[in-house]
């Protein structure tokens, strides 16, 4: 009979013993997730403590600034004096956009990249604005076709005119600096370009001659030019006001002497 009351009290620490794991594992299912997030709050707090160091204005402070790029026309005075003053701040700390975003608001800097060297050194690229033309009355065209504000020094006087509506800057450049390839190779320079509303365009040369180039196949009419000039146009330069190149076939000429066009080549009645 003893052996027959051992079996129960065997069943109840098998019991026992399965609760106690049960309760073990509890507890560490609701400790690892604890552990986690308590690891990841110090490393939280530390990145958050190093974060604040690194952007002192103390910490690793810039020690060597270095300028370059090609810049005649900047104010080289006006330019350190601004760079002296933005940069203030550590090597993470220096607010790039900031100085950027100052160095292009100064006369004649058209885009600056600025780049950090570790440990203390800052490198500034300038680039400097290319004037190609005026621009009405406004002021100035570069090579991109943006328009800027500068004061021209006298080198810079002989400058082309550009005329033309808002919003055709780019358009009006892009022809300009196409008719100077086409025209240099005859030792011949523009000085203005104007293109009125219907976006008619005429050419003003540095010899006092007008081409006319209308609306349509400007670059083919400006070919046709260029192919006849030096044997046809050039003996009778000094003698020509206005070339017309609106014509499929040829041109027209207004002389100086008066005002009845002339043809020197044979041309169609189809003017466009």
């Amino acid at each position: 009979m003893a052996r027959r009351q051992q079996k129960p009290r065997k069943q109840a620490r098998t019991r026992r013993k399965s609760a106690s794991r049960f309760n073990v594992q509890v507890i560490k299912a609701v400790l690892r997730p604890v552990a986690v997030l308590s690891l990841l709050a110090l490393v939280g707090v530390a990145g958050w403590q190093s974060y604040r160091w690194l952007t002192l204005p103390t910490t690793l402070p810039v020690q060597h600034v270095e300028l370059r790029g090609e810049l005649r026309r900047v104010d080289m005075d006006r330019l350190e004096q601004y760079v002296n003053s933005a940069v203030k701040g550590g090597f993470f700390s220096t607010d790039l956009e900031h100085v950027r975003s100052g160095l292009e608001a100064l006369p004649w800097v058209y885009g600056a990249s600025l780049r950090r060297i570790w440990p203390d050194r800052l490198i500034i690229e300038i680039e400097e604005q290319r004037p190609i033309a005026k621009w009405g009355d406004k002021g100035l065209l570069n090579h991109y076709g943006d328009v800027f504000e500068a004061t021209l020094d006298s080198a810079d006087q002989t400058l082309a005119r550009i005329n033309g509506e808002d919003g055709r800057e780019k358009a009006l450049i892009s022809d300009f600096i196409e008719a100077e390839s086409l025209l240099h190779p005859l030792d011949l320079r523009l000085v203005g370009l104007r293109e009125d509303a219907r976006r008619d365009q005429r050419l003003f040369l540095n010899n006092g001659i007008e081409l006319a180039l209308g609306r349509k196949n400007r670059q083919a009419r400006l070919v046709r030019f260029v192919s006849v000039y030096p044997q046809t146009l050039a003996p009778v330069l000094a003698g020509i006001s206005v070339l017309d190149l609106r014509y499929a076939n040829g041109f027209a000429v207004r002389w100086k002497q008066n005002d009845k066009a002339a043809k020197l080549t044979k041309t169609v009645d189809d003017r466009v």
